[in-house]
């Protein structure tokens, strides 16, 4: 086979190859979409839970009437940004992650002592 014979040949298999990953994008397109846009909402919904946590910790109110504000602040945003069907157990879990970020990000700046800087003499 001469060289113009094998580029031919790889080109024919190239081609199969491209309409062969089309086909099954095509077909399971429906799914990657669907999966895709749950994960954008859930994305939302844990940047929302976030936003949501930390106002209602500069809030004068007890933990559990925080809690409710920042579920209630959540879901008024879904809806304001028009995503429907999120259920209130996963609004729930999205702001107790939250919660536990922001207590773990409050407790590891307070566990690193302060830099000390080192004077030395210039001997």
């Amino acid at each position: 086979m001469t060289t113009k014979d094998w580029i031919y040949l790889a080109m024919t298999i190239g081609g199969y190859l491209v309409a062969v990953i089309a086909g099954l994008y095509a077909k399971n397109k429906a799914k990657i979409n669907r999966a895709t846009a749950a994960g954008k909402a859930m994305d939302v919904v844990g940047q929302l839970a976030t936003y949501a946590v930390h106002e209602a910790d500069r809030v004068d109110m007890s933990n559990d009437s925080k809690r409710k504000y920042a579920v209630e602040v959540v879901a008024q945003g879904l809806s304001w940004l028009g995503i429907k069907d999120v259920t209130p157990i996963v609004i729930n879990g999205a702001v107790e992650d939250a919660v536990n970020a922001m207590h773990l990000a409050n407790q590891q700046a307070v566990d690193q002592p302060a830099e000390t800087k080192e004077v030395t003499n210039g001997k």
